[in-house]
């Protein structure tokens, strides 16, 4: 009788494309159920169900992980912004910056352990120089937007700094509080979809008292 064909073992499901993918799906699952202090190399091996060793393919140590898995982060978050913004199509400055925050709090919501890791500092180099441009890119598109709201008339020079600081305080503050169970608390008919549309037109109507 034939030898019946052994399933192939987790290590050999993917190839080495798909390896570094699967293994940040893993480190997703693990700090979305888990939280942070659950990630290590081999439980991320674990979870994507490859050999122990696989990760060093793409990640040197943890840390290395948790870069990979901000990065990702932010340049995930700039394209839910891009496809916002050809969904809703904004028709002026203001509009953009609405459009802008709601997509911020949208992402940050529906991805609540990749969004901690963005913003978890003491988990990897602060010199790697591929994080700190994917960071730099989100404040470099909000302070565009805001100065096309200044090139509009719709604010001064002069504000750019404080504007763009107000209007990343209050997504990411809303954001941070929603993942938080805080506001879900206090406000239990809240609708996160809702709260957050309103809560980005009221600021920017606040900010540019001009808009039409």
């Amino acid at each position: 009788m034939a030898k019946m064909k052994e399933k192939p073992r987790g290590k050999d499901r993917y190839h080495h494309g798909d390896l570094r993918a699967a293994l940040l799906k893993a480190a997703d699952h693990l700090i979305a159920t888990r939280g942070t202090g659950a990630v290590s190399l081999r439980e991320v091996a674990r979870e994507a169900g490859v050999s122990h060793g696989a990760p060093a393919h793409h990640f040197d140590n943890k840390s290395g992980l948790m870069i990979a898995l901000a990065r990702d982060g932010w340049e995930r978050m700039i394209q839910a912004i891009l496809d916002g913004i050809d969904r809703d199509k904004p028709a002026n400055g203001p509009d953009l910056l609405e459009c802008v925050g709601s997509a911020y709090v949208h992402f940050a919501v529906a991805n609540p352990g990749r969004f901690e890791v963005m913003f978890r500092r003491d988990l990897y180099d602060l010199s790697d120089a591929g994080y700190l441009a994917s960071g730099e890119s989100s404040w470099v598109f909000l302070s565009d937007t805001i100065k096309q709201c200044i090139e509009e008339n719709f604010a001064a020079p002069e504000d750019n700094e404080i504007l763009s600081v107000i209007a990343w305080s209050m997504v990411h503050g809303l954001s941070t509080l929603w993942i938080s169970g805080r506001l879900k608390s206090r406000f239990r008919d809240s609708d996160i979809t809702a709260l957050n549309k309103a809560a980005n037109r009221k600021l920017t109507d606040l900010m540019f008292p001009k808009r039409p």
